[in-house]
């Protein structure tokens, strides 16, 4: 087969890049919201909902925000949701399955993933041109065959149809665009170029932090091309403006601190200190996860974490083979970079990008995660790319127009876009939805705790919210299964411990057990509030009341501003007599709480229930307004008891 070069237009190639990436990815536009989606769409549309008026206040909040937890600085990422917001807000937010069958109709959540494709699709595009770059004075057939191999990898599925993955997608879409106007600085002498890849460089790590792994690329990519040294020194000046800018805008701009707590389950290293050697084997076993995802990527999931991914040391045969590819391959990657080889450069920036995502600099959530290998695998497909090319003995110089094909490359080539493209294709509707991914995922990682607890707390707010439906005893089976499974992988899981203990309390009435479950959740957080009412729960309807009594106030001091807890507690206060006795006890927590507003608020319900001590209740809603003065409710709601019985505001004293 020959070709003809000459007449490859780069207009062409942009076409069919665009034509190539949606004939891949149009199967997942159709998606729903999927794993973590909430943190950008549903706890944070008190942000985005405004759409362009929410963008100063982007760049003063933090990217995911939770009751107990808030982390991470990416505005660029939740900005570009902003705008979805501001046009197509009137659209449903999403369907269910069900709403599908009936009416299929067009979603945010739709719109979300076409954009997700879009933005594929232009990364793709900037490859390409960046590649053109890199390699001109090679066969731009070489710049075609790797941009292909990256289109189609199926390592990518996670980035591209995982709304919340956006990050990704912008992070690496800006890197490679400063990346190139880095290099046209040099190339074109204009200091345009340069101003340009300092903004691009900004938006890339404003998007997601680790777009500061360019401080290493563009270095790397210098001396590939055999830039002057002087260069590379305006380049890391140049990067100093990006850092303080970066700095300027986190620190000066953002009104709060991250705080993330981290778990056992999700990555062991987060949880004790560790050694480099330990984690050199951490990273070791890593590294041949990520090549054999890399290589074919057969049993992908949404998460990973322990135990789908072991304890690891240097005792398993994984880190040793994982030692003897890597090792040699690094060798040769040195030696052939220093030489300015293409292979050396695939090799370095395939190494040297993972370098920063094997738990070796720092331990990774969830350990390995498909999205973490979407950036190393630009230095992956040009070494694939240009083994494929070098194999066949395909002509790579630039001056060579016509050139021939040998028959097996475009039968192999073929052969590895069809496969990588069916398993992408094959993959994307894995993400449909939340359930949907996680049903279909858990079967690749049995052994994942955080895999399991997330198919229970789907399964259980489903049947606590449609408590009639038939389904649910199947449903129930599951959620006892799941929960079971994770506790099992990981015993110091609290929140499994926890909602294991509330599915046998409030779907199957097993006591005992919720009483054990809660239990064994207490041993590892005695603080644990839900686990305390949980305990209280069981035992109340287990006729043990003084247990009961005694954990519903532990529950309370823990959480005074968890306001469900009060309702069971009054509940259990009027139906065993202890109205008098719980008031006591209120009153005596209150006076050390630093909480005391919703306390004291209760007393005054409490009180307000025998109409002979509705003076009582006054005085103490008159204590929990001066807590909070704020609270129009509780204002108006003293107003009205004034103005029923005639008191003065406080008037009334407690004996």
């Amino acid at each position: 087969m020959k070709i003809n070069l000459s007449k490859i237009k780069n207009s062409r190639v942009y076409i069919s890049i665009f034509l190539l990436v949606f004939i891949i990815y149009g199967n997942s536009i159709n998606n729903e919201y999927s794993l973590d989606d909430n943190i950008v769409v549903d706890r944070n549309n008190g942000i985005v909902e405004k759409g362009f008026k929410a963008i100063p206040k982007i760049f003063k909040s933090k990217y995911a925000i939770d009751p107990k937890q808030s982390y991470e600085f990416r505005p660029i990422t939740t900005v570009s949701f902003a705008i979805e917001k501001q046009f197509f807000k009137r659209l449903p937010k999403f369907q269910t399955t069900k709403e599908k069958e009936k009416k299929d109709r067009l979603t945010q959540a739709n719109i979300s993933h076409f954009i997700n494709v879009l933005l594929y699709a232009l990364t793709c595009l900037v490859l390409f041109q960046l590649l053109r770059i890199l390699f001109n004075d090679y066969s731009i057939l070489l710049s075609i065959v790797i941009t292909i191999v990256f289109i189609v990898h199926p390592i990518h599925t996670e980035v591209v149809a995982n709304i919340k993955c956006r990050d990704e997608l912008l992070m690496f879409l800006f890197m490679l665009m400063a990346i190139k106007d880095f290099i046209n600085f040099e190339l074109k002498k204009k200091w345009h170029y340069l101003v340009l890849g300092i903004f691009y460089s900004l938006l890339s790590i404003l998007s997601k932090k680790n777009g500061f792994v360019i401080l290493g690329v563009v270095p790397v990519i210098f001396y590939f091309k055999k830039y002057n040294w002087k260069r590379i020194l305006v380049f890391i000046a140049s990067f100093l403006v990006v850092f303080i800018f970066f700095k300027l805008i986190k620190n000066g701009v953002s009104s709060t601190e991250g705080v993330r707590y981290f778990k056992f389950h999700e990555n062991p290293l987060l949880t004790r200190e560790s050694s480099l050697i330990e984690r050199l084997s951490w990273g070791l076993y890593c590294a041949l996860f990520y090549l054999k995802m890399l290589v074919f990527p057969l049993k992908m999931s949404y998460y990973y974490g322990y135990s789908a991914i072991p304890l690891v040391s240097w005792k398993m045969w994984q880190v040793w083979v994982s030692l003897l590819i890597y090792l040699p391959l690094l060798v040769y990657g040195i030696i052939a970079f220093l030489k300015r080889r293409v292979l050396g450069l695939g090799i370095i920036l395939w190494l040297g990008i993972m370098l920063s995502v094997i738990n070796i600099i720092q331990p990774m959530v969830g350990v390995v995660a498909d999205r973490f290998a979407y950036s190393l695998s630009f230095g992956f497909c040009i070494v694939l790319g240009y083994i494929l090319m070098s194999i066949f003995k395909i002509e790579l110089k630039a001056s060579q127009f016509n050139i021939k094909l040998p028959q097996s490359f475009v039968v192999v080539m073929s052969i590895l876009v069809l496969v990588y493209s069916g398993r992408t294709i094959a993959r994307n509707p894995d993400w449909h939805d939340y359930l949907h991914t996680y049903q279909t995922d858990i079967k690749n990682v049995p052994n994942s705790a955080k895999a399991h607890s997330l198919i229970g707390n789907m399964l259980y707010t489903q049947v606590i919210n449609d408590r009639a439906n038939p389904e649910n005893a199947k449903k129930i089976e599951d959620i006892i299964y799941h929960y079971s499974r994770a506790v099992e992988i990981d015993s110091s899981y609290l929140t499994c411990l926890n909602n294991l203990a509330s599915s046998y309390i409030e779907m199957i009435g097993d006591y005992e057990k919720g009483i054990y479950y809660s239990s064994r959740a207490l041993m590892f957080d005695p603080d644990y509030v839900e686990a305390n009412f949980n305990l209280a729960t069981a035992y109340s309807r287990n006729n043990q009341p003084d247990s009961a009594f005694k954990y519903y106030l532990v529950s309370i001091e823990k959480g005074p501003d968890n306001l469900a807890n009060y309702s069971m507690f009054n509940t259990f206060l009027m139906n065993n007599n202890k109205l008098e006795e719980g008031i006591t006890e209120l009153k005596r927590i209150a006076l050390k709480s630093d909480k005391p507003k919703f306390i004291y608020t209760n007393i005054g319900n409490l009180y307000s229930n025998d109409p002979s001590k509705i003076k009582m209740s006054i005085l103490y809603f008159e204590k929990a307004y001066k807590e909070d003065t704020s609270d129009n409710i509780l204002k108006n709601h003293l107003n009205t008891l004034y103005q029923r019985f005639g008191i003065q505001p406080y008037s009334i004293k407690e004996n």
